[in-house]
């Protein structure tokens, strides 16, 4: 398996345009990663203003670096919900859905990170389900003539925490280029690894890592790895079991660090992007 650092882990989950993305991508090489999964959102790094120009720049510095882009995410999909009653929202997230797949076929990456859907007490949940399902339906004809995967990710969304759910979901779509992206640290308060990945064979097509602490039990029980209640050998056993051996994304940004109040940047991401990279070269030795 190869070691992958989400630009996140450097940056937080909004970029302020420091550090550059080239200096990041040097620092991603010499703390010892395969790959960088990029990111975007509806800020700086809106789609519209990622130009053809940064895109093929990023690629170069990736290239020269020997490093690899095999996918990229974005958190848009909380805001643009694909299970919405409301088509202008809907919209809105398609859109986001086609320019994910854009810029990953610029970048040569493989899979793009998407939220399938966010639950609303406004909306019942049955009609979350179907709207979003034909969503992906549509959504998937337009990554399949592009050769990317969307892939979902299991996010505390209050939907599909069913192991056995999230794979029939998958099912109804029923494409081979929507799948899942598997987020190890979020099943830890919904599930048993043992279930998700064994339900999910066959079916994942890209893997975040963090850690997650048990006896904080919330969304403060986020970890660096090995910080958390995680047995990693253990599931990187059970993700070769199910055929996985792909990149691993380390997805820890400084705000992980359970005594750190106030991160700096890009100081504490740094530390967090080389102290990751090196628990996990263990985890996998």
């Amino acid at each position: 398996m190869k070691k992958g650092l989400n630009l996140w882990t450097v940056f937080g989950f909004s970029y302020s345009g420091k550090p550059s993305i080239e200096e990041i991508l040097e620092k991603a090489k010499e703390f010892g990663y395969d790959g960088i999964e990029f990111v975007f959102d509806d800020a700086l790094l809106d789609l519209a203003k990622i130009s053809k120009d940064d895109r093929k720049r990023y690629v170069e510095k990736v290239e020269s670096l020997g490093l690899q882009i095999p996918s990229v995410a974005s958190g848009v999909f909380w805001k643009y919900n694909l299970g919405s009653t409301d088509e202008k929202l809907r919209e809105k997230g398609r859109q986001y859905v086609k320019g994910g797949i854009d810029l990953a076929v610029d970048l040569g990456a493989r899979v793009v990170l998407v939220v399938p859907a966010v639950a609303d007490p406004n909306i019942p949940y049955e009609k979350i389900y179907s709207l979003s399902v034909e969503e992906f339906k549509e959504l998937s004809r337009y990554a399949e003539d592009r050769g990317i995967i969307i892939g979902l990710e299991n996010v505390w969304n209050k939907f599909l925490y069913s192991p056995l759910e999230f794979r029939r979901y998958l099912d109804e779509i029923n494409s081979e280029y929507v799948a899942a992206y598997f987020d190890i640290g979020n099943i830890v308060a919904l599930g048993y690894h043992e279930h998700w990945i064994k339900l999910l064979k066959g079916k994942i097509a890209m893997v975040h890592v963090k850690d997650f602490d048990v006896n904080v039990g919330n969304i403060n029980g986020f970890r660096h790895i090995g910080k958390g209640s995680i047995d990693w050998k253990k599931v990187i056993s059970l993700l070769k079991e199910a055929g996985y051996d792909d990149f691993l994304n380390v997805e820890c940004p400084p705000e992980f660090y359970p005594d750190l109040k106030t991160p700096k940047y890009p100081e504490d991401g740094y530390r967090a992007a080389k102290e990751n990279v090196e628990a996990l070269r263990k985890i996998l030795e």
